[in-house]
């Protein structure tokens, strides 16, 4: 009996162990930068993987919806963008493009340098979290 036990919270550990192992090597965890002080990473299902930095994150009271660039290259679909808060021009010209309803807020603008080249590789912007 106690056999079978064993053998059942073996299986289990091993379970959880891939599916974390799993959620993290597909979130590209293993492969993120050195995190600035005071930076967040968010990593979403699309590919799409950003480095707050200088920005509050509120984790308990709002959700973050990632929107990347159409026109990225696809050998930057995985790589960790490094994101900053919005100047006011662009706050003005993305609102004024785009209304998503009550409660949506942009964040940030992500982008990775390319060889000395700046390329904007998404957006942030957050929802509350019901």
């Amino acid at each position: 009996m106690w056999k079978w036990i064993g053998r059942a919270l073996l299986i289990m550990v091993l379970a959880v162990g891939g599916y974390t192992a799993y959620h993290y090597y597909r979130g590209g965890f293993h492969k993120m930068p050195p995190l600035p002080p005071g930076s967040y990473p968010l990593s979403f299902k699309s590919g799409f993987r950003a480095i707050m930095v200088g920005i509050e994150v509120d984790t308990e009271t709002r959700r973050y919806r990632g929107y990347p660039a159409k026109n990225v290259p696809d050998w930057y679909r995985e790589t960790w963008s490094f994101c900053r808060p919005f100047s006011e021009d662009e706050q003005s010209e993305i609102q004024g493009n785009a209304d998503y309803g009550p409660g949506h807020r942009w964040e940030a603008v992500c982008e990775i340098d390319a060889e000395g080249e700046t390329v904007i590789r998404g957006w942030i912007a957050s929802v509350p979290s019901n």
